[in-house]
């Protein structure tokens, strides 16, 4: 059996000032050593006795996509489609918060999809924020997503999904989708499993998911970055054949996930408290995020917040990572290795994440910004930073602060760029990351981290930015309501 794959995990921030853009890789990688898809891929396929075919790969995040753009983006799709066919069944993994003008991006593709491949079988893998708009349930039945935040479980999620798929294509399943969708909605920040109160969910559902007539169990966090009409948490069941069965999962789950609700660990540190109190840990090494300003939820990745609090708190021993300054990085560039520098860093476009902030430093090593990533959300994915800089900058009180200075907003949770500009993490004794949340996916695990001194503490800091977890930042218009927290229930 031949199934396509199509891995569309673009993010929408509706909140970002710049528009988005879907660059994607089309068709095979003719290079080996970029194909991670198929790597990661092909153990699931042999063992499923599958033959896959790769349509395209999208991995970004940044602002609502216009009708143009995606427009674009279709025709692209098509042409490769054809090209690839014969296919007997197509999965799409993707984000489930694209957003094309106000509209759902995810059910706009499958939409077309289904009208010019009427009896193709499609299943859908989403991310665990994604916002399903009412309409999805009649373009495809099946439907699941990760049962750990941040999915670091995506390659067990995705045999599951190419399990059900075959069964569904060859006729041995009919999969019948029940959604339940509630008026929750929760920030990046507080969407893990890996603590309470939602550890306990991801072993409620392998549990469902044991039932003999139960496909999939799924529970998604939303995305409050995305104002739409059809926002808010959900959940999804899949059952063979059995509709009522599933309405009555969803029921109980969603329950249980509104009483969830009150027992969250918010994040209340500010940076300067989260710096000041990474400074005077007994242990090291410290990771602070930079909640506000993370680009895996299509934030700019130029916020200042916590460099300036670094070198004005007298931080040493310290990396930040990263900053996206294309000038900057210019000016570095130009100066060479060495050289001693001064000018204007970050907060050069939105300054929602901070203003510019005049830095004096060495620039310490020069880069092209390609690397791959280490973290188990895209083990060995190809990433292009753009040209980059290693920069050691001097502040108050004899801080001493290592940033990295990127072109191009990409995943800063993913330690691998550090080591592309010779900067080791381990030599950090408070490692800052622009992150929300992907960082716990790899972060407390040595193997990945390549050292015994792996983070002490993970500290989520209070920062502004369109990426923050408190959601007064935002004047939402299209959001439904009541929804909580913005309101009580």
């Amino acid at each position: 059996m031949r199934i396509g794959i199509a891995w569309l995990a673009y993010r929408s921030n509706t909140f970002a000032m710049t528009p988005g853009k879907l660059s994607a890789r089309w068709g095979e990688d003719p290079k080996p050593a970029l194909n991670w898809l198929r790597s990661m891929l092909e153990p699931l396929a042999q063992r499923l006795g599958l033959e896959l075919a790769t349509l395209c790969e999208v991995q970004s995040a940044g602002g609502s996509v216009s009708t143009a753009e995606f427009l674009a983006f279709l025709q692209q799709f098509d042409e490769t489609l054809d090209r690839t066919k014969p296919i007997d069944a197509l999965l799409l993994h993707t984000s489930g918060t694209l957003v094309v003008d106000g509209m759902s991006g995810d059910l706009l593709l499958l939409q077309h999809l289904r009208q010019h491949n009427p009896t193709l079988p499609i299943a859908v893998l989403v991310d665990h924020v994604a916002q399903l708009p009412p309409d999805i349930a009649n373009v495809t039945p099946l439907i699941l997503g990760p049962h750990r935040w941040p999915p670091r479980d995506r390659s067990q999620r995705l045999e599951r999904a190419l399990d059900l798929l075959r069964q569904w294509a060859s006729g041995r399943i009919q999969p019948s989708l029940a959604v339940l969708r509630l008026p929750l909605i929760f920030p990046l920040a507080v969407q893990r499993t890996d603590i309470p109160p939602f550890d306990r969910l991801f072993r409620k559902l392998a549990t469902w998911e044991a039932h003999s007539n139960v496909l999939a169990v799924s529970v998604l966090g939303g995305f409050p970055y995305a104002d739409v009409t059809y926002a808010g948490a959900s959940i999804i069941v899949v059952t063979n054949g059995d509709q009522k069965l599933g309405h009555a999962i969803a029921h109980e789950l969603g329950q249980e996930l509104l009483e969830l609700r009150h027992s969250i660990h918010w994040p209340t540190l500010t940076i300067e408290e989260a710096i000041h109190r990474a400074m005077t840990a007994p242990d090291h090494p410290v990771v602070i995020l930079d909640t506000g300003d993370a680009p895996e939820a299509g934030a700019p990745g130029e916020g200042t917040a916590a460099l300036w609090a670094a070198l004005d708190l007298g931080a040493r021993g310290t990396i930040v990572s990263g900053i996206v300054d294309p000038e900057a990085v210019e000016i570095a560039h130009r100066a060479g290795p060495g050289a001693t520098i001064e000018l204007e860093l970050g907060g050069k476009h939105d300054h929602r994440h901070g203003y510019p902030i005049p830095v004096r430093g060495v620039v310490r090593r020069i880069g092209a910004g390609f690397y791959r990533r280490r973290s188990p959300l895209a083990p060995e994915q190809p990433v292009d930073a753009g040209p980059s800089v290693w920069l050691e900058l001097e502040g108050r009180y004899h801080a001493r602060v290592d940033v990295i200075v990127t072109s191009h907003p990409i995943p800063f949770d993913d330690p691998e760029l550090l080591f592309s500009l010779g900067l080791s993490p381990h030599r950090a004794s408070v490692l800052v990351l622009k992150s929300a949340l992907d960082v716990f996916a790899w972060c407390h695990d040595s193997r990945l981290w390549k050292s015994n001194s792996f983070p002490r503490e993970v500290i989520q800091a209070l920062t502004p930015g369109i990426s923050t977890t408190d959601l007064s930042f935002f004047t939402f218009r299209q959001l439904p309501r009541p929804i909580w927290p913005l309101d009580e229930l």
